[in-house]
Parts: C-alpha cells; structure tokens; sequence
C-alpha cells in the first residue's frame, strides 16, 4: 500500500506565483519574531507566512479603500 504523495517543500508556493522576482522585506526583531512563531506554528515557511499576512493585510486595505 503506498502513502500519500507528500507535497514538495521546495514548490510550496501556489501556482502562478512569480517565484523568479522575491520582494525583500525588511523587519524589526520583534516583527520578525512573530513572523517565526505564527510561521512554525502553521508549519509554514517564513516567505509563506509572510504571504499570508501580506494578502491578509491587502485584503483589509483594499476593504478600507472601497469603503
């Protein structure tokens, strides 16, 4: 019986994500920190977390704007 497939760390991010052009993000300690936690906790890498709040945080921009 075979296992599931597990997924590749190295191809974490979704599909159509430019890969090839990172943006740097330059963050406090205590930023950074957080980022390390939040990021462990959800088994995450730190790029995808960061990810995460970044579309978290645009989204709620993008509400503010509209509103």
């Amino acid at each position: 019986m075979q296992g599931a497939k597990k997924p590749n760390p190295s191809h974490r991010a979704p599909v159509g994500v430019l890969t090839a052009k990172p943006i740097a993000l330059r963050l406090l300690t205590e930023e950074r920190s957080a980022l390390e936690q939040a990021a462990l906790a959800e088994g995450r890498s730190l790029a995808s977390q960061a990810r995460i709040f970044f579309l978290q945080g645009l989204n709620e921009y993008q509400r503010n704007r509209s509103a």
